[in-house]
């Protein structure tokens, strides 16, 4: 009975911060993208109470540095122009900014901010092939080294590599 009246209370002081933080102007959303009076909004997406879980920093400096396939990063490069550049300027995920931000970290902890969060209008309502691509453009972008042809990237390899970017 005491864990649920900390977890009430906990609830009682995130919605009153989310609801102070609604009100004020110029707040940046995830992976920097701004929402204007006139943006598209999707269906509200149904937030699930876990009281277990746990916020975790994905550190992966042993891990190998990740590779990325030409094929879908250029698809990736595609999508990030028609969908993810209505909202962010390439130089955001582009440089030293990222490599400061993402270097030695798991490629998935990329991965699923950005499928978890993007579009801002519709979270993750492209296709996983979509994501994957984004991914891939960014590593690419971001001086990874290319893999070989034959290979075809997935979501498990992301979870076993390292962003290991290089400023241009």
């Amino acid at each position: 009975m005491r864990g649920s009246r900390w977890t009430a209370l906990l609830w009682i002081l995130i919605v009153a911060g989310c609801a102070s933080a609604a009100t004020a102007t110029n707040v940046l959303t995830p992976l920097g993208a701004r929402l204007t009076a006139n943006a598209p909004m999707g269906a509200p997406v149904p937030l699930r109470i876990d009281p277990n879980a746990r916020v975790t920093h994905s550190m992966a400096a042993n891990l190998p540095p990740a590779i990325y396939w030409a094929a879908p990063a250029d698809h990736g490069e595609q999508v990030f122009a028609k969908t993810c550049a209505l909202c962010h300027q390439r130089s955001q995920f582009v440089g030293q900014a990222f490599v400061d931000s993402w270097n030695d970290r798991r490629v998935s902890d990329l991965y699923t901010l950005v499928r978890s969060t993007m579009p801002l209008d519709d979270p993750g309502g492209l296709k996983d092939e979509d994501y994957v691509g984004v991914v891939e453009y960014l590593l690419k972008a971001n001086h990874a080294d290319p893999a070989p042809d034959s290979a075809k990237p997935d979501t498990a390899s992301l979870r076993t590599h390292k962003i290991a970017a290089r400023a241009p």
